[in-house]
Parts: structure tokens; sequence; C-alpha cells
């Protein structure tokens, strides 16, 4: 059974709650249901329309989803739009959504929370959340393969977060480490102007590779190097040098021994010009690591003929300034020496 109702216009004379159709009140050009409505069009024309003829600065039009519980709790969902389309078997899918929620409804102190959901490869995922209550703005929260990208005036991927190798890359689209820079400057600057399992830093062949710098001219460390017995080196500048510090402090020591023979020990150390095969035009005086190795253990690094897991070479180093406490012991016992030959 079917009816159909055709005015011109309703006139509210009679009644100051306005005129009821089937639990449908018109007032005062207002009108409030109480049952879910549906608007159906069979072409692209807009649906629903909000217009406000207000000329004042205040929003306008509004639209406003309450909740109005009387038992509110934490965690209630406030509300949830959905967008519907139907897949290619002719399955009704919810596509996207945008669902809020009161986290904390306690007098004072609540806090919301807005989700914003989608398909992605047949299943919802969320994409991104609003959650300033406790943990701030998350995107990709599920833990889902999908991809972060910000973009800049010239660049597509400024930051890209690559979801499906857990890799963050500035200004390149295809992170191969953790963390990876394009070519280009990274500058850290504190107020004043002025990592780690690996780190390296790579730029074109004519610029610095890393500047450190700091405002004023006073002494300052500009870096420290740590372990687990604390602070054990440094790298200081003063106005007008700069200092490459390891710990020495008397309070850090034990078994300290004067009396040892630095002229023998000297003796051993076998130095040699030569040129790294890199650079045959260059002739370089200095040591081969593994034959100081065994005189002053301290200044090398590294095993003679070291590899790694792959098969390829781990060189070895040294750091010549190890080798002058044995030179001034030399220096010592040699001007000793010549001193009793004076006394003669």
């Amino acid at each position: 059974m079917s009816s159909e109702i055709k005015v011109d216009t309703i006139s509210e004379n009679t009644s100051a709650n306005g005129v009821v159709i089937d639990s449908v009140t018109l007032k005062d050009g207002a009108v409030t249901a109480t049952a879910a409505s549906t608007i159906t069009t069979a072409d692209t024309s807009t649906n629903l329309t909000l217009k406000s003829t207000d000329a004042s600065a205040s929003a306008a039009p509004r639209m406003i989803f309450e909740r109005d519980s009387a038992s509110p709790a934490d965690s209630d969902q406030l509300g949830l739009t959905m967008y519907f389309a139907d897949n290619d078997a002719g399955e009704s899918t919810n596509f996207f959504e945008i669902k809020a929620l009161a986290v904390d409804v306690s007098d004072g102190t609540e806090d919301g929370q807005l989700r914003f959901s989608g398909m992605n490869g047949g299943s919802s995922v969320e994409y991104m959340r609003f959650d300033p209550g406790s943990a701030g703005t998350i995107f990709n929260d599920g833990s889902a393969d999908i991809d972060f990208r910000v973009e800049s005036n010239g660049n597509t991927h400024a930051l890209f977060v690559d979801a499906g190798n857990d890799r963050v890359g500035i200004g390149t689209s295809s992170p191969s480490t953790l963390l990876e820079l394009a070519a280009g400057t990274l500058q850290i600057r504190g107020t004043a102007g002025a990592g780690v399992n690996g780190t390296t830093i790579t730029c074109s062949d004519s610029t610095t590779q890393v500047d450190l710098s700091k405002g004023g001219s006073s002494s300052h460390s500009l870096m420290r190097f740590a372990n687990s017995n604390g602070f054990i080196g440094s790298i200081s500048t003063s106005s007008t040098s700069t200092a490459f510090n390891t710990s020495s402090d008397y309070r850090l020591k034990e078994n300290v021994n004067y009396d040892w023979d630095g002229t023998t020990e000297l003796k051993k150390l076998k130095p040699a010009k030569f040129n790294f095969k890199t650079d045959a035009s260059k002739t370089l005086d200095g040591f081969l690591a593994h034959e100081v190795s065994s005189i002053v253990p301290i200044a090398v690094s590294g095993d003679k003929d070291g590899v790694d897991e792959n098969g390829d070479p781990e060189y070895q180093g040294i750091d010549q300034s190890k080798l002058v406490p044995l030179l001034v012991k030399t220096v010592q016992e040699l001007e000793a020496r010549i001193k009793t030959l004076e006394d003669v």
C-alpha cells in the first residue's frame, strides 16, 4: 500500500510544536526526524547541501554529531562516517571510514581520538589517528605495509618511510639503510648558530664531509666519546686550536711504573718510506701496522690479514700519537747516558 501527500504550503497555525507527519516535525522552517533517513538520487547531483546566509564572522554552516548517552564511558565511539561502494562482485563495501572516540570522559580531563581507516589489499587498515591525550598523532598504527611520503615543492620524497623495509629516507625514494640522507647538506644547529651502529656521511669529493662548529670562541668540547666506563675522550677547541683528547686522569690509573726500558723497545720499531697503492705518486714516512703491534699494541687496531664475515679485508690502522711516550722515555734515557759520559 502506498500513499502520497501533495501540498503547496503547510502552515503552522494551530500548534506551537509544529506540524508532525509520520514522526517528522516541521517547525519554523526546520525539520526534526526521529528515525534513520535516506536521500537517494539517480544522478550525480548533490544529495544534501548545508547553506548559511549568516553575514557574521562566526563559523557557519555547522554540523554536529552528538552522542547523548545517559551513561558515557571511556572509549565510547562518538560517530562514524563511512564511504561505501560496490566492488566488482556487486558487494557493498566500506572503502573508507572516519571514526571519533571519547578516550576519556572524566569531567575536566576529557580526551578525544579521531581515526582514519580504509581498504588496503582487501582488508581494512588504520592509516592515521589523532590521539592528543596519550600517543599524539600516529601514522600506520596497525603496522601495515603502507609507505608514508611527504612531498616538498621540488622533491617528491622530501621525507619517505619505506614501511616494507622499515627504513626512512630524506630526499630519496629508496633508502638502503635505517636512515639515508640523499646527496646534500645535513645541518644540525643549536641556538648559538653553530649516532649508533655504523654511520656514513657521503658527499661530493670537493666538499666538507662533517663541519662541527659552535658559537663563541671559549674552550669547549665539540664531540665526546663514551662507553660503559664513562667518558673516555673528546675533541675540543679553543679560540685558536683543536685538541684530540683521550682519558688520562691519574684517578683512573693504577700500577704506575716509571722504570722501564724505552730505548730497547724503540730500537725494535722499523720506520719506513712507502706509498699507498691508491696514490703511487706520494711517498710517505711511517710504519707498517703489524710491525708495531707487538711493540706498542695500544697504537694498532685490527689484526694482520684480518677479514670480515664475507672474506673482505679489514685493514689495520695505527695511531702514531701512541708512540710518543716511547719516544719521550728513550730521549730521557739518551739524555741520562749523555750526561754520564759528559761527567766522566
